[in-house]
């Protein structure tokens, strides 16, 4: 099967996504230093919140990283055959990794509380719910697909 050109530009995306995203990672507390010395708040003048919110940021990103890695795996093997358990595996485990950022999210919440966290907490569980649905979705293409290569 031919990739489209929507399917190559978004692998793109996502190579970009994930080279920026590992050197982000890499040089998070100067971009961390740099923010609270230029765009400080209240919260950032409160003793050890520097080291809470790096380590915080850090598992966060390591995750958003297995997660744009998982997207990639099933990118891959859209030229071949895009529906095959692997893929739904993959999109399990996305969702399972979106659902746990989420928590971290609300977790924070209960220390540092502000609005964007709870937004963004509550984008997280919406992509992790979409991703178990695309999961389940992608199951039964697999059921479907294995019944009818069985029929011809």
């Amino acid at each position: 099967m031919k990739e489209s050109l929507v399917s190559k530009a978004l692998k793109i995306t996502l190579y970009i996504i994930f080279g920026l995203g590992i050197a982000g990672t890499a040089t998070l507390p100067l971009m961390l230093d740099y923010y609270m010395r230029v765009l400080y708040d209240a919260y950032s003048l409160q003793p050890g919140y520097r080291a809470f919110i790096l380590t915080f940021m850090m598992i966060v990103a390591v995750m958003g990283l297995y997660v744009v890695f998982e997207m990639i795996r099933i990118m891959r093997s859209i030229p071949t055959d895009p529906f095959v358990e692997r893929n739904a595996r993959c999109l399990y485990r996305i969702g399972f990794m979106l659902i746990a950022i989420a928590v971290l999210f609300f977790l924070k919440c209960l220390l540092y509380v502000t609005f964007l966290t709870m937004a963004c907490g509550f984008l997280f569980i919406i992509c992790g719910l979409f991703a178990f649905t695309l999961c389940n979705l992608f199951r039964q293409a697999v059921a479907f697909k294995d019944e009818n290569d069985l029929t011809i």
